[in-house]
């Protein structure tokens, strides 16, 4: 159980986070060594029944700081050495670490941070990565991670996005009195550099003359401010961006991040639903972002184009949604009647498909690529994959692909059976896009209302396929953006944000099917549902999902603030935010 550590915040694997001492320190941060009381190693005591007596002492000493991470004594062993033996856990009623070592079997004891053992020397990208992934799947989510030895400016972005919520700036300290001078963009001898690019106080000291200390200095300030950063970046839902132009500065970097994109359960249970920043695709990494690959999954499992006889293929466009953009809006106008009888899909890099009801479902609604107009091998591929496995979950009688250029090529080249009207949105491309659907709607059956549509498609999207058949039973209209029942009640509406908020009695339709619900004790929520409360959770569950909490006292609504999984293994922190809750 911990007491000392909160998560607050959440992009991905990255968290920010209250560590609590004699003030409460935020995390990502640095731990500095007098923020840390350590027995040492039980190398250093004759016996470890003795080393056992001294840790036990010093924890329940009356000097013992609470200002301070109390860390027993532990098994210091080289990294691909898996230790003897373990030691017991000694208690302590102040903030507590433990150490883990990469080659560890057994899960540690419950403590408010992990220091990973032997983490000087992961410098394999292999390595780095399974032995960070290891520790945090064994450890309590509301548990703090930290990598003594290993931090610099370029690689804390990285390090961060990984998992680690605690630092310290030990390798660049001694890097400094090395002369080795580091700068978010790398690590440079301080003696080749001409001319110092930083002019901080200690550069400026440094043009004086050579002094390690002051490169020491530094390099500290620089990790400081890079700290600063990489928090910002979290706020903002910006941390993977980031992370991918950071990792540019050192092969082994890039190569992590790959490795980390290989882990996708990891990423894909600890990474938001939905965020309210723009997605940058900026290079080939973003293709393996799990925002990228979970909508994809998403739209070829869950989803269900509406029964149509047409389907047209559309392409993006950089305004979102794109719906609001100048190009789509031509396209309608050239639809005309004909849009009722048929259906629309956007093709696009690196999302691949975009059914016209998810348009405002992030990251359909907010993503940003370069635009080249041309389709790299990997896009190509990744499309026609996506695409085939679409029409043969969704049949259509008839295609038409308003398309052009690469994306044309690569759709015609895959063997894609339809009538390629050439894209464009001068007069004379709408009359070809017209003319082909007029042509094609010929005899073919009418949709349901648009609204309906959306409904339906984001039902299944968000809850999983069948949600829609049983939060759409009956005859139903749409107000507005609420979703109306026969008897007046309201049973959803649409968020700004592409998602669906729950009524009650929405909630009620969808909980026979048992997704994404949480189970709270026999108490009514005031407020918040803390972690605490929660008896169970759907493992489907990520943070900004809609989820449906019962108990014995009290049934209700609202937005999960952590993953399912997270809520039920968690001692601090809020579950859910309610909207609405009634007494049972």
């Amino acid at each position: 159980m911990t007491r000392h550590f909160e998560v607050t915040d959440r992009d991905g694997p990255a968290r920010i986070g209250r560590l609590r001492l004699d003030e409460t320190v935020e995390t990502p941060t640095t731990l500095s060594g007098d923020r840390i009381q350590s027995v040492g190693p039980i190398w250093a005591f004759p016996s470890i029944e003795e080393a056992i007596e001294a840790g036990s002492a010093a924890a329940s000493a009356p000097s013992r700081d609470p200002g301070k991470v109390f860390i027993g004594p532990h098994v210091p062993v080289p990294l691909h050495t898996e230790p003897p033996l373990t030691v017991p856990p000694i208690l302590t009623d102040g903030p507590s670490g433990v150490v883990v070592h990469p080659m560890a079997g057994e899960r540690p004891p419950a403590s408010d941070v992990y220091v990973i053992g032997a983490a000087g020397s992961l410098r394999n990208p292999r390595e780095l990565v399974a032995a960070i992934v290891k520790i945090r799947d064994m450890t309590p989510p509301d548990s703090a991670l930290y990598a003594p030895a290993l931090a610099t400016p370029s690689n804390l972005a990285l390090l961060i996005y990984l998992g680690v919520d605690l630092v310290d700036g030990a390798r660049v300290v001694v890097d400094g009195l090395l002369g080795r001078y580091h700068l978010r963009d790398g690590v440079w001898p301080v003696e080749a550099l001409k001319e110092l690019p930083c002019r901080c106080p200690f550069c400026r000291a440094l043009e004086e003359g050579q002094d390690p200390k002051l490169v020491a200095e530094h390099n500290q300030l620089k990790l400081e401010e890079e700290l600063s950063i990489v928090k910002t970046m979290i706020r903002n839902g910006r941390l993977r961006e980031y992370a991918e132009r950071q990792v540019r500065v050192a092969p082994e970097q890039t190569a992590a991040l790959r490795l980390l994109d290989q882990e996708h359960r990891y990423i894909e249970r600890r990474t938001p639903t939905t965020r309210r920043s723009v997605m940058c695709a900026n290079t080939a990494e973003s293709l393996q972002r799990v925002e990228v690959t979970r909508f994809a999954e998403r739209v070829l499992e869950r989803y269900r184009a509406p029964e149509s006889d047409v389907l047209l293929l559309l392409p993006c466009s950089a305004r979102k949604p794109y719906s609001a953009s100048r190009s789509h809006r031509l396209f309608a106008m050239a639809l005309g009647q004909a849009r009722r009888r048929l259906h629309e899909l956007i093709l696009t890099s690196p999302l691949a498909l975009v059914p016209r009801e998810l348009e405002e479902v992030y990251p359909a609604s907010s993503y940003d690529v370069p635009v080249t107009g041309r389709w790299d091998l990997l896009e190509r591929d990744w499309l026609t994959r996506c695409l085939e496995a679409y029409l043969e979950r969704n049949r259509y009688g008839r295609i038409v692909a308003h398309i052009d250029g690469e994306l044309r090529e690569t759709v015609e080249e895959h063997g894609i059976d339809a009538v390629y009207t050439g894209g464009g949105t001068d007069d004379v491309a709408l009359a070809r896009l017209s003319e082909a659907v007029a042509e094609a709607a010929v005899g073919a059956r009418p949709l349901e209302g648009f609204l309906i549509q959306r409904f339906r498609a984001l039902a299944d999207y968000h809850f999983g396929r069948g949600a829609a058949a049983a939060l759409l039973a009956g005859d139903l209209r749409v107000k507005g953006r609420e979703l109306i029942s026969a008897d007046r009640k309201a049973l959803a509406s649409l968020t700004p944000h592409g998602t669906i908020a729950l009524s009650l009695e929405g909630a009620r339709r969808l909980l026979p099917r048992g997704g994404y619900v949480v189970e709270i004790g026999d108490f009514v929520p005031r407020g918040d549902v803390l972690a605490p409360g929660v008896a169970r959770a759907d493992d489907q569950i990520r943070p900004g999902d809609e989820v449906i909490v019962t108990g014995e006292k009290a049934f209700g609504v609202g937005r999960a603030k952590m993953s399912g999984w997270e809520m039920v293994r968690s001692t601090r922190g809020i579950a859910v935010e309610l909207r609405h809750v009634e007494k049972v």
